[in-house]
């Protein structure tokens, strides 16, 4: 049979050129969709690393602030000991006279107040206030706008002494375990609520549960001085053993020992070259260690300084103030900081140029130990 003429009739031209033509505005739209899909969530995602980036910081930067001041019961000033042969602005990893410190950027590559003069400093071959050589910040890679913020506490959680400790005495140091909780060229504070001192751990011995804190004297200005002297300046009579005590007494069992911690916040160029290129993060020193980088993408730190001048019993903040307009740093009771932070990689903005996304976050921490 025959095929008829209808049996063999197809697609027009016209048909096709129509077919054809919503093919490609359905396969666009499919497109466009992706494409709308890819940049939301590349947006999405920029926003959330943005605010994990500044939880991270903000945490890091609480713990420590809300620990500044911490150095056991600690008693007045006059009766704290600088065990070191340093002066407080030669030793700044262990500066008691200052819980809370820091230096205020001019935005020109100098700082307020005294230039980063009590900054531990690695610069090159150079070190400036350094306990351990190499171990200092780099000052020529900071960001010129950022502030930086110092705290410093008695590391926690502290040891007790295990005997009585006279003040020319080496302190015996209950450790659980048999474990040595301290190490050689430790700086260390030994106090109860009368008084306190600093020194330099020179030797370690661990016999069952004890161990035994040696603390030779030395020449350099991280080493045992046989003149100490106090917070305030006052210097006591030379002695070898140096002195532990202003009051001439001993040490009760229930004194408590701990590591000096001085936590440095800054902001300098990230060490990880992000896929846009270099970008800055906060970095963290503390102790005698070396810096460490903690979170990328973080451009700058402002930080404003709470202070309570009142005579009251009440801890208030009656302003906040740059560092270098405090006029009494235990005045500080709460720190405001201020973050600007980036996305470590570039996403496409509405107007179709690519750039990270920022923002800018804020947070007051009061300052637990004020006063105390």
């Amino acid at each position: 049979m025959m095929p008829t003429k209808h049996s063999q009739a197809g697609f027009s031209i016209l048909e096709l050129l129509i077919s054809l033509l919503l093919g490609l505005v359905v396969i666009a739209g499919i497109v466009q969709l992706f494409v709308g899909n890819s940049r939301t969530y590349e947006i999405v995602t920029a926003q959330s690393r943005l605010q994990e980036n500044a939880r991270y910081s903000f945490d890091f930067i609480t713990q420590a602030a809300r620990d500044a001041g911490f150095f056991g019961c600690a008693p007045e000033d006059e009766f704290v000991i600088n065990g070191l042969v340093g002066t407080w602005d030669q030793i700044p990893e262990y500066d008691l006279s200052r819980p809370i410190d820091g230096f205020n950027s001019n935005e020109d590559g100098t700082y307020a107040p005294t230039d980063l003069l009590r900054l531990p400093r690695t610069e090159g071959a150079t070190n400036l206030n350094v306990h351990i050589a190499g171990n200092g910040i780099d000052g020529v890679n900071l960001a010129l706008v950022p502030d930086i913020v110092i705290f410093r506490s008695v590391e926690q959680p502290v040891a007790r002494l295990n005997v009585v400790l006279q003040s020319d005495a080496e302190p015996e140091v209950f450790t659980p375990g048999g474990e040595p909780e301290f190490e050689v060229d430790d700086v260390v504070v030994v106090s109860d609520c009368e008084q306190a001192a600093m020194f330099k751990v020179t030797g370690v011995a661990t016999a069952g549960n004890v161990t035994t804190l040696s603390r030779a004297d030395g020449g350099g200005i991280f080493d045992n001085t046989t003149a100490v002297t106090t917070v305030g300046g006052d210097i006591l009579p030379a002695a070898n053993p140096p002195p532990l005590s202003v009051l001439g007494r001993a040490y009760g069992g229930a004194s408590t020992i701990g590591r000096v911690q001085t936590t440095i916040f800054y902001i300098a160029e990230s060490a990880i070259e992000t896929e846009s290129g270099t970008i800055n993060a906060l970095w963290r020193k503390v102790g005698r260690e070396a810096p460490v980088e903690l979170v990328q993408g973080v451009e700058n730190m402002q930080v404003f300084y709470g202070v309570d001048t009142t005579n009251d019993d009440v801890v208030n903040v009656n302003r906040y103030q740059e560092i270098d307009a405090v006029a009494d740093l235990n005045s500080v009771v709460a720190i405001r900081v201020r973050l600007d932070i980036s996305s470590p990689d570039e996403v496409q903005l509405q107007d179709g140029t690519r750039d990270r996304l920022r923002r800018t976050f804020s947070k007051t921490i009061s300052v637990r130990n004020a006063g105390v």
